[in-house]
């Protein structure tokens, strides 16, 4: 009993060291950048609340003592409640604009806590320090609402795990209907089922998934219906660029064009090498493992690449990290830190091309500059080494799961045979 006693004391000691180390880093996060430049939070805001009438995120308006007509915002429903909510918490001021992004940032860094815990329930705190520690992740942590989404998805893996269904497929429904992205972990959810043999509960899960999103996004189709499809029709009809493979690609080989036949062609591939990856598996893998893939082959060929990316394929790849042998994590350690090491630079090299193309020709030039074709190279080391990185992973995991199968093959024989 005591022994008992002293394991329940120690994970609480660990898990409120994770959870205080996790605000720390994510306080340090904040002033690093604490005026928030290059944040969406803080440019929405300036959009859309500036004047404190608090009108609605979903509709066009023109801000008080402006002409200029403001479109509904380019995000789902959630994501737009949220903005509209924390903007309640500013008063109009001079400085309203840096209060709300401190406000919000505020807040996402209790998510960023609430995600690291959810890491460390699935697969450990080493993982969950994996995350939290990323200079990446931290970077971009308080560039868009990002973070709001992931937490949600994270607990719908995490109750997917201990098998309730249900109500992980209402919380990966919140997860879906604030960011979208997570509307691809149907696919390993399916496999899943599939293999287990349980059509009906995928079919279950799936009703439910739909039905929570719906019954969230109706109350947002009834007040303003063009308000809430913006999102959609912006995110159909927005071109190729913004740090993306197709620009970067451009940059470095400015022979090569794309268009979006190119677009919908690489997605499509990837989505067929990732099936045909979670076919071959040998055992019925699980969710947490296997959500990278599906996430990382979404994101390679996204239309724009948001620095916030790297956030969810962390939170993902380390859940993957800690299923593998202690061989290959040891060399994927290495790996996973010079991927993140050129996230970092990635998105340094971003902003500060900006930055540099913004003054240069002014009395006050950049200090550090940094050209297209600079940030073009830094971009094709990221990518390849983020490749790099999933393609290790894969068959690392791949090679854990045969073994695994190979195991449980073995257990059966002998149950049969005795």
């Amino acid at each position: 009993m005591a022994s008992k006693s002293k394991k329940q004391r120690l994970k609480k000691e660990s898990a409120t060291s994770l959870i205080l180390l996790s605000i720390t880093v994510g306080i340090l996060a904040l002033l690093q950048n604490k005026f928030g430049q290059f944040s969406d939070i803080r440019g929405f805001y300036g959009l859309h609340f500036y004047d404190g009438q608090h009108l609605w995120p979903f509709s066009e308006k023109i801000l008080v003592g402006e002409t200029k007509i403001q479109h509904p915002v380019e995000y789902p429903a959630l994501t737009g409640l949220i903005m509209w909510l924390l903007s309640f918490l500013v008063s109009p001021s001079d400085t309203a604009v840096f209060d709300y992004y401190r406000i919000t940032a505020s807040f996402q860094i209790g998510l960023l806590a609430a995600s690291a815990y959810l890491i460390y329930k699935l697969v450990g705190k080493k993982y969950a320090f994996y995350f939290i520690l990323a200079p990446a992740v931290l970077y971009s942590l308080n560039r868009n609402w990002d973070i709001w989404a992931i937490a949600a998805m994270l607990l719908a893996i995490y109750l997917f795990e201990k098998k309730r269904f249900q109500l992980s497929a209402i919380l990966l429904a919140v997860s879906i209907a604030t960011k979208f992205f997570p509307i691809v972990l149907m696919l390993p959810i399916l496999i899943i089922f599939l293999r287990n043999k349980q059509l009906k509960l995928f079919i279950s899960y799936a009703l439910t998934t739909a039905a929570a999103w719906v019954v969230i996004n109706l109350p947002f189709v009834l007040i303003n219906y063009e308000g809430w499809a913006y999102f959609y029709k912006f995110s159909a009809e927005r071109g190729l660029g913004s740090a993306s493979f197709f620009e970067i690609t451009s940059i470095v080989v400015p022979s090569i064009t794309f268009s979006s036949i190119h677009f919908y062609v690489l997605n499509i591939l990837a989505l067929v090498v990732v099936t045909i990856y979670f076919a071959k598996l040998k055992s019925v893998p699980t969710l947490a493992a296997t959500s990278f893939f599906v996430m990382f082959g979404f994101i390679l060929f996204n239309k724009q690449y948001s620095m916030q990316y790297v956030i969810w394929l962390s939170a993902l790849a380390v859940l993957t990290f800690s299923y593998l042998k202690r061989e290959h994590k040891e060399l994927l350690t290495y790996v996973y830190i010079l991927w993140q090491s050129l996230e970092l630079a990635f998105q340094y090299s971003f902003f500060q091309k900006i930055l540099t193309s913004t003054y240069e020709n002014t009395p006050t030039p950049m200090t550090i500059t940094v050209s297209n074709t600079a940030y073009g190279y830094v971009g094709v080391a990221r990518y390849i080494v983020a490749v790099v990185f999933a393609l290790l992973l894969a068959k690392f995991f791949f090679a854990v799961n045969a073994e695994l199968a190979k195991s449980q093959e073995n257990i059966k024989y002998r149950q049969q045979n005795n």
